[in-house]
């Protein structure tokens, strides 16, 4: 047994959490406001994005909808895979390994309770990117905003994000696939 020291733990917990924060859409706002810079603060100014177009709730629209895998059963898989991990039971590369696996199991059974909460909602899952956690859905936009009451549900955002979701699975490791954030 390589006994691994209190830095290597703790690189390692923080490297899952980025990931499944990756995973669940949760860096797309953050890189966005990066990268767009400080916004217009003045009550005068107005807005340079295109305004929303006013709702009357029934209007249909199409979205990308971001589900996360379940906190609990996440935090469970990354504590049984670092005390795995310490007691030297696997290496490093395969901790990232397991872990791995098991995130995109929880994304996939939070998809699937995503999809047939959607379907009960009165929208359309049309399609999904099952390894971002993103599904591209259809429906009344105060439908599509009650999404947000189911827990796995965590972000509604624009089409433009499935397609970029698409796009980075399509390059699988291709430089020219988007980053998270653009779209």
């Amino acid at each position: 047994m390589q006994p691994y020291s209190t830095a290597d733990r703790r690189q390692f917990l923080v490297m899952t959490g980025v990931g499944a924060a990756g995973l669940a859409g949760c860096t797309e706002q953050s890189e966005r406001d990066a990268e767009s810079g400080p916004q217009p603060t003045s009550g005068n100014e107005q807005a340079t994005q295109s305004d929303p177009t006013p709702s009357t709730g029934n209007d249909i629209r199409t979205v990308s909808v971001i589900v996360q895998p379940d906190p609990t059963a996440l935090r469970e898989a990354q504590a049984n895979v670092s005390t795995a991990l310490e007691e030297g039971e696997i290496d490093r590369a395969e901790a990232e390994q397991e872990l791995a696996e098991r995130e995109q199991e929880l994304i996939a059974a939070a998809i699937e309770d995503a999809s047939d909460f959607i379907d009960r909602s009165g929208a359309q899952h049309r399609d999904t990117v099952e390894s971002e956690g993103t599904l591209l859905v259809d429906g009344p936009s105060g439908t599509v905003l009650d999404l947000l009451e189911m827990p796995a549900i965590s972000a509604i955002l624009s089409p433009e994000r499935f397609e970029a979701a698409q796009q980075r699975v399509a390059g699988d490791g291709d430089n020219e696939a988007l980053p998270i954030g653009q779209g």
